[in-house]
């Protein structure tokens, strides 16, 4: 396994590769995700398949008995203590969030597209009470917002393309917009705390830190977070939107 995420209480992000330890799963949330390829797992009696852009989350409840990776797949696990005995799986609706009791296992299909300004985000997985997991395709040329998080923490696996990121200048977490705007008016943010990354990168933003990320070429990323998604405060952004989740993004 290779970990991708920055040590946090919330979940860990991996990228699978061919020795894995079962017993890491025990007692855990647990999702995977095939990027690219094929990946099996036995549960108890049953043998499921996980193909590309697919995934599999999974209950404490369940014990995995095998786990078979075919060669050239791209697949994560994304791991989460469990803290509640539900499962709940929200499914966004645009205007409103249904919840779904998941007990033991859910396949993952069908992905809801959020249409971006900039491009587009597929919201594969959103836990409660644990984790998500997002793919990102931003397109050559355009950013998102210069933001940050008061609860949130955040992983972006880029996968594909080369990206500018901007991050490492940290503020009270707890700050408002305008707040964060007076003190970053007198800094080049973009000169001191910005590099160019090309794929594969991982990279994780706490809260409180100011973060953004400017596509140099298209790219691809997988981003794993904790579930507070709307919890985005956006100190400036190309299409003038608030702060949190907008709404119309997600009417479709």
């Amino acid at each position: 396994m290779k970990k991708l995420s920055s040590d946090n209480p919330f979940y860990e992000f991996s990228k699978i590769e061919k020795k894995i330890d079962l017993n890491k799963y025990d007692n855990k949330i647990t999702t995977f995700y095939v990027a690219q390829g094929l990946i099996e797992i036995e549960l108890g009696s049953k043998k499921l398949e996980i193909k590309s852009n697919e995934g599999l989350l999974i209950s404490s409840k369940c014990k995995i008995k095998s786990i078979i990776i075919k060669k050239d797949t791209l697949a994560f696990d994304i791991i989460s203590n469990k803290k509640k005995e539900d499962l709940i799986f929200f499914k966004d609706q645009g205007d409103k969030i249904d919840e779904e009791k998941v007990d033991l296992y859910k396949t993952l299909a069908n992905h809801k597209k959020v249409v971006k300004p900039w491009g587009y985000e597929l919201w594969i997985v959103w836990l409660k009470d644990y984790h998500v997991l997002k793919k990102i395709h931003m397109k050559k040329g355009f950013k998102c917002s210069l933001q940050f998080h008061e609860k949130k923490y955040e992983t972006n696996y880029l996968v594909s393309g080369k990206a500018k990121i901007l991050k490492n200048f940290h503020i009270n977490k707890k700050s408002t917009s305008q707040e964060a705007k007076e003190l970053i008016k007198n800094r080049d943010l973009l000169k001191d705390y910005s590099k160019n990354v090309d794929s594969p990168f991982s990279f994780t933003n706490i809260p409180g830190e100011i973060h953004r990320v400017y596509s140099l070429e298209d790219y691809t990323a997988y981003e794993v977070s904790t579930p507070e998604l709307d919890d985005v405060i956006r100190i400036q952004d190309d299409s003038s939107r608030s702060s949190g989740r907008i709404i119309s993004e997600h009417k479709n």
